[in-house]
């Protein structure tokens, strides 16, 4: 069965190409969970497709805070992310499906993706 994967960052992963997927941990205080979220890296898995070996992130897993970059001036991004980010769960599947949109308004594309999960190894 086909797992559904939306991420607010463009992944251009074609079809057939193995993924690794990072979740991480929701670990604000149970009183906080509530309001806007959407800047947490609990809420934006990791992608990386093992085939190419590139990563693709949202800026809250390299940076804490605003975004730091803008369309002149490129910031200097780690390649992987932050280390003192809690993984609740990292799995891998094949991607079956990709699908980039343009967001209007926001000048930027999300993508969803169709993976195959394989069974742990």
């Amino acid at each position: 069965m086909s797992v559904p994967l939306a991420v607010n960052y463009p992944a251009p992963i074609p079809v057939g190409h193995l993924v690794e997927v990072t979740e991480y941990q929701d670990v604000r205080p149970e009183k906080e969970r509530h309001g806007f979220d959407m800047a947490e890296a609990f809420r934006h898995p990791v992608l990386l497709d093992v085939d190419t070996g590139i990563r693709y992130m949202n800026h809250v897993h390299v940076s804490v805070g605003p975004n730091g970059g803008n369309s002149f001036q490129p910031k200097g991004y780690p390649l992987t992310p932050r280390q003192n980010l809690p993984v609740s769960r990292v799995w891998r599947g094949r991607v079956l499906a990709c699908a980039l949109v343009s967001v209007e308004g926001l000048s930027t594309q999300h993508t969803t993706l169709d993976l195959d999960p394989l069974p742990p190894a």
